[in-house]
């Protein structure tokens, strides 16, 4: 069997493979991914309360009631009661709904939550409030679920792309979310039996 000769790329042939795969990723996943990016923003940011109903807080609550009353916020109190098996709150479902975009997302939208300047993995602030708040335990179990659970919007839009179908992007989506939810479940409710 006769084998071609290989050559060592050239950097003009590397950079020419790279835009061409970089070119087609943003043509084929970029617009479903800008449209769910805009989809989460406006989720997270409307609708608006009225100037009224906000002229009693200060800044950081007015800024954490804007976000109770967005849709993202109303969408995480209505999976309070699903999530509150795992240790989770309605603040950590919200987040968690934001996260969909970007996992790494998470804690700015944790900072969001609890009305901080800085929501990012350096904040003292932030960590100081979500130890007060929460477990170790509880931290595990966000890290596990976010772990396990249905990947950012690229990876699916990716999935549908490459299966040329919504189904199997749906199954993965559905799939690793129940998957992420039972495993956690077990782990909060047997870690809180030895915790207790």
């Amino acid at each position: 069997m006769e084998l071609p000769p290989y050559r060592i790329p050239t950097i003009k042939g590397i950079f020419i493979h790279m835009w061409e795969r970089a070119w087609l990723y943003l043509k084929k996943a970029g617009t479903i991914i800008l449209a769910v990016s805009i989809v989460l923003w406006a989720a997270t940011s409307y609708p608006k309360p009225s100037e009224a109903s906000l002229a009693d807080f200060d800044e950081e609550q007015a800024q954490e009631f804007e976000l109770t009353h967005s849709i993202a916020g109303r969408v995480g109190k209505g999976l309070g009661p699903i999530i509150k098996p795992l240790g989770f709150d309605w603040r950590i479902g919200t987040a968690l709904i934001g996260a969909l975009g970007a996992k790494e997302v998470f804690v700015a939208q944790m900072g969001i939550m609890y009305s901080l300047e800085e929501g990012d993995e350096e904040s003292k602030a932030l960590r100081t409030e979500l130890q007060a708040r929460y477990s170790p335990l509880v931290g595990f179990c966000i890290m596990l679920f976010c772990l396990i659970s249905a990947p950012c919007i690229a990876t699916l839009a990716i999935c549908r792309r490459e299966t040329n179908s919504w189904g199997w992007a749906l199954f993965q989506f559905f799939g690793l979310t129940a998957l992420a939810y039972v495993i956690t479940l077990i782990v909060y409710q047997l870690g809180s039996l030895i915790v207790s």
